[in-house]
């Protein structure tokens, strides 16, 4: 009697819906494969209107989200190139506040304490990091602390969240701002020690936020 193994996939087998998006989900910030997974069977829960809108949300979010050209925050404006922060002609210029990601500008600009505009690297810089360049958004920042100088920026402000990536990141962007701050006159700084160690900015509170932006140096 015969034997037949199973024949192998072919390297160029592709994956099917299910698994491709089991890998999109994944790419998530904080989603395991676990969870990807749970969260593509919740969809195939949900009725074909629910998957629609969904759908239909996601797509919106080319037509209707545009990203201003200053500071890189994603906002919603189909008619300007600039968010209302950086728009709004009673901004600081004089201030130059940089952050991660836009969750962070969010929740210090929730807080009411500061006026200034900021800056989104766009992530973070995993330590030991061979690439740090290719990890945040370097080239951007540094045009725009030069064009920020002609219109009276005197200070930028470094704002990252207190655990290793973040001090990695902000050591970093402090390496590659000193030579133009030195030249063009800017003060760099960065939020004070009332944010606790392994703190993310987006989850701190309001007064925590407030004090840290107080006691900056």
């Amino acid at each position: 009697m015969a034997w037949h193994t199973a024949r192998p996939r072919p390297a160029s087998h592709r994956m099917d819906t299910f698994e491709k998006l089991i890998e999109e989900f994944r790419r998530f910030p904080g989603i395991g494969p676990r969870q990807a997974r749970r969260f593509v069977y919740y969809l195939l829960n949900q009725d074909a209107g629910a998957r629609s809108r969904i759908a239909a949300c996601i797509a919106g979010l080319s037509s209707e989200i545009k990203q201003c050209l200053f500071c890189m925050r994603f906002f919603k404006n189909g008619s300007v190139d600039l968010c209302k922060v950086c728009a709004h002609t009673g901004t600081d210029k004089s201030l130059l506040l940089v952050v991660e990601k836009d969750t962070d500008a969010d929740n210090i600009e929730k807080t009411g304490a500061y006026r200034g505009r900021f800056f989104v690297l766009g992530g973070s810089i995993p330590v030991l990091d061979e690439e740090p360049a290719k990890k945040i958004r370097a080239r951007k920042l540094i045009s725009r602390v030069e064009s920020a100088a002609a219109e009276g920026l005197g200070e930028v402000i470094l704002a990252m969240s207190v655990n290793p990536e973040g001090e990695n990141t902000r050591q970093y962007v402090e390496k590659i701002l000193e030579p133009i701050a030195k030249k063009l006159r800017i003060k760099i700084t960065t939020l004070g020690r009332g944010l606790s160690t392994g703190t993310e900015l987006e989850y701190s509170d309001a007064d925590t936020l407030q004090n840290a932006l107080k006691n900056r140096g």
